[in-house]
């Protein structure tokens, strides 16, 4: 991210949590491992990446293959593992409409997202949420970084090497604002996904 190479640092965020996922599911597959830890921890992945979007219940009319939310349409566990984990994972170009929205170094306090029927264009700060996720699993309570690398969310510093495994201790931090949890509805644009599905 320092080098303004967010899919590479994308890709790298998305390699620490399938290594977690592993560590916590080694028996079931990577795509289920790795869209079960992000579900596990939307409370923590929410407020870094869709602050006040519920992410439990908003599914996006984006189609992917396979999505494992409940329903069968895709949640943003699904689009984070179909689209930006696996394109860069098997070295691919992201598709057009997907590329990370520069919201770290632009100095405001705010995280976008741009949604079009079929596209989805997520904030970068999604890196640091999916570092979040690793980092508060208590599976990796062991690692460590060197010092000096840090987490921010609602104005506290969150030094990684203070808070391996302190997943419970997040909404300590998650709670100093008062968000609301609003569940998205794209209305005729899910069925044209469902559709795609069905065929």
């Amino acid at each position: 991210m320092g080098q303004r190479d967010n899919e590479s640092a994308m890709l790298h965020a998305c390699n620490a949590v399938d290594g977690t996922a592993k560590r916590l599911y080694p028996n079931i597959g990577t795509n289920a491992g790795f869209t079960k830890l992000l579900r596990d921890n939307y409370h923590i992945l929410g407020p870094m990446i869709m602050p006040g979007i519920d992410l439990v219940e908003t599914r996006f009319p984006i189609t992917i293959r396979h999505p494992k939310a409940p329903g069968g349409t895709p949640d943003i566990a699904d689009i984070i593992y179909g689209i930006h984990r696996c394109t860069h994972g098997h070295g691919a170009e992201l598709p057009d409409g997907f590329e990370l929205i520069e919201d770290v170094e632009n100095g405001l306090a705010v995280t976008r997202i741009v949604i079009e029927r079929g596209k989805i264009r997520l904030s970068d700060r999604t890196v640091f949420g999916l570092i979040a996720v690793a980092v508060i699993c208590p599976k990796n309570i062991d690692q460590a970084v060197p010092e000096g690398y840090y987490l921010t969310l609602n104005g506290t510093t969150m030094y990684i090497n203070e808070w391996w495994g302190r997943s419970h201790d997040f909404s300590s931090v998650s709670e100093l604002v008062n968000m609301p949890s609003v569940k998205m509805d794209f209305g005729d644009w899910m069925n044209l996904i469902q559709d795609a599905v069905i065929k």
